[in-house]
């Protein structure tokens, strides 16, 4: 029998975790704790935070689509801005601008359960292609900036070879990792977001106000409101996504 081969990349795995992890419940454990100190450590924020904020903006865009608009642009900026440029038609009401000025601080816990789910259904590699797809549409049809098509396409293309030749363990851990990352990055923008009066969580360009405040222009609901929802809904999707992370760690050590 041909022993299984592991890359250099598990061998660094195993050597930082306890000794007695499985190879799945290892990968798993690694991807979650170095994305949950991505989110959490200043300096490190500053990087993944571009990922919450791709996401963000993804939403806003999927969302103008889903409401018969057309989505012109997608800025993304070093600093975490991103501004998404959509349309909507001539009779749309405030509550559909409304709509899609909602869909952003959702969408990245609402990816990172999608994602949680599909790992506890074995398709860490789906999850991983289905990123990078994701990102090909973004790229191709609205980010135009240099920053944003560079870090755009450096993305698309790491998710996509991961998802093509990755080895099981490194799948599994990035494939987790993105996961986690979404799920308390986007709890952390949403709660930095209702703690700093609506002015925290994200850098935006000069003159933009933020997605809170937009709406309470656009509804009779005041800003505070919105905060709390944003805050409620990234909180929720966390929790179901860390149980399914949890749930499929304990499968991984069952087996």
């Amino acid at each position: 029998m041909t022993p299984p081969v592991t890359s250099p990349a598990e061998l660094a795995l195993g050597s930082v975790l306890p000794p007695g992890l499985a190879a799945d419940e290892a990968a798993l454990v690694a991807g979650v704790a170095l994305a949950t100190a991505a989110c959490t450590v200043g300096r490190l924020w500053r990087v993944a935070g571009l990922a919450v904020t791709v996401v963000h903006e993804l939403g806003h865009a999927l969302a103008a689509l889903a409401l018969g608009g057309s989505v012109r642009r997608v800025r993304l900026t070093a600093d975490t801005a991103g501004q998404t440029s959509f349309t909507l038609p001539a009779r749309a009401g405030r509550a559909r601008w409304a709509l899609v000025t909602l869909a952003g601080y959702p969408a990245p816990g609402l990816a990172g359960l999608a994602g949680a789910w599909l790992l506890a259904a074995g398709q860490a590699r789906s999850w991983l292609a289905a990123a990078a797809l994701l990102l090909v549409v973004l790229l191709v049809l609205w980010v135009r900036n240099p920053w944003g098509v560079g870090s755009v396409l450096l993305g698309a293309v790491g998710l996509g070879w991961l998802a093509a030749e990755g080895s099981p363990g490194v799948v599994t851990a990035t494939g987790a990792g993105l996961a986690a990352l979404l799920l308390v990055g986007g709890w952390r923008a949403a709660a930095l977001h209702a703690t700093r009066d609506g002015h925290g969580g994200w850098a935006r360009p000069s003159g933009a106000v933020s997605d809170s405040v937009a709406v309470g222009r656009l509804l009779p609901v005041p800003a505070v409101v919105w905060r709390g929802l944003f805050l409620a809904v990234s909180t929720a999707t966390m929790l179901a996504g860390g149980w399914l992370l949890l749930t499929t760690l304990a499968d991984a050590a069952s087996s």
